[in-house]
């Protein structure tokens, strides 16, 4: 259950943004293990995207892609394999991209964050309660 953003320095048509909601969808469930049922992901674009104080121009596409996970559920390798991958299917997809571009996996502890009205760490408790 991720929490995916994509902001992006220029707007996407619809048949792109479709094919990197897919791609990501997809990386995020074989390279970090998640339910694709339960990966949302939302995508915008910033009107003025600046690196360095000079405005990105058309030529490149610049991004911050975040990606929230609960904390001890991925190891640095896989993290590292998906911001590889990730990046391969942005540049594939919308690129060429800018260099400083980010992406971000971000490590949220159990109980500060959750879905359906839940934490995490409550599934978890639960889960063990149960077996």
């Amino acid at each position: 259950m991720p929490m995916i953003t994509l902001d992006l320095s220029r707007a996407l048509d619809a048949d792109s943004r479709l094919a990197v909601v897919r791609a990501i969808s997809d990386l995020t469930a074989e390279l970090l293990g998640k339910k694709r049922e339960l990966t949302a992901l939302a995508i915008s674009h910033a009107e003025h995207w600046s690196v360095g104080a000079e405005a990105v121009d058309d030529a490149l596409t610049a991004f911050h892609l975040e990606t929230r996970v609960t904390a001890g559920t991925n190891t640095k390798q896989e993290k590292a394999r998906y911001q590889a991958a990730v990046w391969q299917a942005l540049e594939a997809l919308i690129g060429p991209l800018h260099p400083a571009s980010y992406i971000v996996v971000s490590d949220l502890p159990a109980d500060s964050w959750g879905y359906s009205g839940e934490t995490q760490e409550l599934r978890h408790v639960r889960a063990h309660l149960v077996s």
